[in-house]
């Protein structure tokens, strides 16, 4: 789909230029080494790239998220975080150990 017409700046090279680092339509602008004529595409580039911030900052989340999870599986080999001992487990019985 054509988001310029004016430059033949289509979406997969809006997309492209936000991979590369472009955060505005002027800086996608940019670079394609051209400028605004009409200003008819620039509310759509600015959705597609309020969009492509959206899924970046998504995706960080998301790879902080795994992050903390391998963290954690590291220390406790089993499936879960560890749970710690209470300080008097040898005085207390099994079945009250639940209570605390």
């Amino acid at each position: 789909m054509y988001v310029c017409i004016c430059h033949a700046l289509n979406d997969k090279k809006v997309k492209a230029a936000l991979d590369q680092g472009a955060t505005t339509p002027a800086s996608v602008f940019r670079h394609h080494n051209c400028q605004v004529q009409c200003g008819k595409c620039v509310p759509t580039m600015r959705s597609m790239a309020s969009e492509h911030r959206a899924v970046l900052v998504q995706q960080a989340a998301a790879a902080t998220t795994i992050a903390a999870v391998a963290a954690t599986s590291a220390t406790a080999p089993c499936c879960g975080p560890a749970i710690p001992e209470p300080a008097n487990a040898e005085a207390i019985p099994a079945y009250a150990v639940a209570a605390e």
